[in-house]
């Protein structure tokens, strides 16, 4: 079994694989050494894998590194997707996980794999297995929190599920704008490579993945933990275990 720990801009998220099966599940702001310790003791777990892109692993890493053998991804990490970006030393780790895991759903396709977190991320895998590189803008609540902090009188508007265009108050004129104006900007995105790759196929993961699929005009195949799937993958790559 795997230990994956994903540490991004919001979550920390732990997952426990059986070959290629997320067994065990668990997330929030800081996971302690203690929620760590437990899952290894549930369960015989035989190597771990790292992806930390807002420092918050440092005593999870330091407590595990005596027992198991670690991967702490970065952008020299082997795996199975050709990393072709120019600048990969500023790549983040969760980027390339994530565009492992959508080659690992759909082997051999020109692939657009999209996270919807803290940032929208796209990434574009060509069918030879290629990582092109993508496109980085302001997720939902990002754009939530702009809105009030740069102006004087917006209020701070939460996310929640709706189903109008027009909005008749300030806060539904928000949450309008905002999530009706993520749809419109994947939705285009999605249309762009289409024009230059007709046969693309295109996979969701990321926290506010449910905000979108249901409102995408475009197909797309979703899977929230898409970046823990990914990480499994490249570590099942490097076939490192504990002895």
């Amino acid at each position: 079994m795997n230990l994956v720990i994903d540490a991004g801009n919001t979550l920390v998220k732990a997952a426990v694989f059986e070959k290629n099966e997320m067994v065990e599940l668990t997330s929030s702001e800081n996971i302690s050494v203690r929620e760590i310790h437990d899952l290894v003791l549930a369960y015989p777990v035989k190597s771990v894998i790292i992806s930390d892109v807002s420092d918050k692993t440092g005593e999870i890493s330091a407590a595990l590194t005596s027992s198991y053998p670690i991967i702490h991804m970065s952008a020299e990490t082997p795996c199975s997707v050709t990393n072709a970006y120019t600048s990969k030393e500023t790549l983040g780790t969760d980027r390339i996980a994530a565009a492992n895991g959508g080659v690992a759903m759909f082997p051999g396709k020109n692939l657009l794999v999209i996270q919807a977190g803290t940032c929208i991320t796209y990434e574009l895998v060509n069918k030879k297995g290629e990582y092109m590189g993508g496109a980085i803008s302001p997720g939902l609540d990002m754009r939530f929190r702009a809105l009030n902090t740069f102006t004087s009188r917006l209020p701070l508007v939460k996310k929640q599920e709706i189903g109008f265009l027009t909005g008749n108050t300030t806060m539904d004129s928000i949450l309008s704008g905002v999530i009706n104006g993520c749809v419109a900007e994947i939705d285009g995105i999605i249309d762009q490579y289409k024009e230059i790759f007709p046969d693309i196929t295109t996979v969701m993961g990321g926290g506010d993945t449910f905000f979108f699929d249901k409102r995408l005009k475009n197909r797309i195949f979703a899977n929230e933990n898409l970046v823990l799937y990914g990480l499994n993958v490249i570590l099942e790559h490097n076939n490192i275990h504990a002895k």
